[in-house]
């Protein structure tokens, strides 16, 4: 089915409609990872984003069910340049085109990947819409400029769980805050020996304490996050009563919880080779974010700064000089990319180990 992308000057793009082949709008946003498509689409930190991906040939390892970071499909839709024409894989379920319908999500191929890529770093991210050709330019447009923007945007309720939910059995009781978890963080706690409890976003703390944690988990996640409303004075409470780790949106939350401010990137960080500094030496990290924290905007004799982006320089870690308390902008479980930060969650339950038995002492 052809198609075509359209952005908010008029221009638009036609191509190649697979999967769902409906109309959506979303964020153009673009990532560099050369694999991963399938964790991307269901990344619930992708909500209402079209991804352009820059690697050229998509879908050439098909789907496999062990890998989705969600139940759903989060990403509003997805650009690329080549559709594989099979899929190579020794346990692959699925090929690409039919996977996508399953999740609802719209891609356009035989687009300027490229092109499309550069635009992005020199204008910045914006609205477009995916459309078919049946769908009228006129239409089309009006759509477009009735999408809200993503600055402002409080996306966490639309992806987060509305129910506790208890993953396994272990010594650690970690409370996971779902801002919208990545199934990869759960199953990175649960292989280190953890019971992990899910709960909504805007779990109060009562509620939280009442589970009797050992330690707290906030999760990545759509959105701005200065729009988030309501949770920063219980992150606050929960970073003086329990270690705790951050993530992506969780780690900005924390920020915010202590008194920092955050803005939105010229472009973005989303990929799975972005270098970071981290005591010395350099790990390559896995991103999602098109927000960041102002490192100025922090009391330097509480937060000590722990990372920092050799692309831009941009903050990427804190802990909490008199608290078993630390955050990360990256994603240390990776899923896709590489596995050199997985040893935070190790430093974590270090942390939670040790408060358990200062308590029990």
């Amino acid at each position: 089915m052809q198609g075509y992308l359209l952005f908010p000057t008029g221009q638009s793009l036609s191509g190649t409609l697979i999967g769902a082949k409906a109309p959506q709008l979303g964020e153009l946003v673009f990532n560099t990872s050369m694999t991963g498509y399938q964790e991307i689409l269901t990344d619930p930190s992708y909500h209402r984003q079209i991804v352009v991906l820059t690697y050229p040939e998509i879908g050439n390892y098909g789907c496999h069910l062990e890998v989705n970071e969600s139940t759903l499909g989060h990403a509003a839709g997805m650009v690329f340049r080549n559709l594989s024409p099979g899929s190579f894989h020794n346990r692959y379920h699925q090929t690409f085109d039919p996977f996508l319908a399953e999740i609802g999500v719209t891609a356009i191929t035989g687009l300027d990947t490229r092109r499309l890529t550069q635009t992005i770093r020199d204008e910045g991210p914006r609205n477009v819409l995916i459309a078919p050709q049946s769908l009228p330019l006129e239409e089309a447009k009006v759509r477009l400029a009735a999408a809200e923007p993503m600055e402002g945007a409080n996306l966490v309720p639309q992806v987060s769980t509305t129910e506790k939910v208890v993953h396994g059995e272990g010594d650690h009781h970690i409370v996971l805050l779902d801002l919208g978890i990545k199934l990869a963080t759960i199953r990175a706690l649960q292989k280190r020996g953890c019971r992990v409890t899910q709960v909504p976003w805007n779990t109060d703390l009562a509620a939280v304490e009442a589970l009797k944690p050992d330690g707290i988990l906030i999760s990545n996640g759509p959105g701005d996050p200065a729009a988030v409303p309501g949770v920063r004075g219980t992150i606050a409470a929960l970073m003086d009563r329990y270690p705790v780790m951050g993530i992506c949106l969780g780690f900005q939350l924390m920020a915010l919880s202590l008194g920092g401010r955050t803005y939105k990137l010229p472009f973005g960080h989303r990929g799975g080779n972005h270098p970071v500094k981290f005591e010395g030496r350099v790990v390559i990290t896995s991103q999602n974010h098109g927000f960041a924290v102002h490192e100025d905007s922090l009391d330097l004799k509480r937060v000590e700064i722990t990372h920092h982006s050799l692309f831009d320089g941009s903050l990427e870690g804190f802990r909490l000089r008199d608290k078993p308390v630390f955050g990360v902008q990256f994603h240390p479980e990776a899923a896709p990319g590489p596995n050199d930060c997985l040893d935070h969650f190790d430093y974590f339950l270090q942390q939670v180990a040790n408060h358990k038995g200062d308590r029990h002492a």
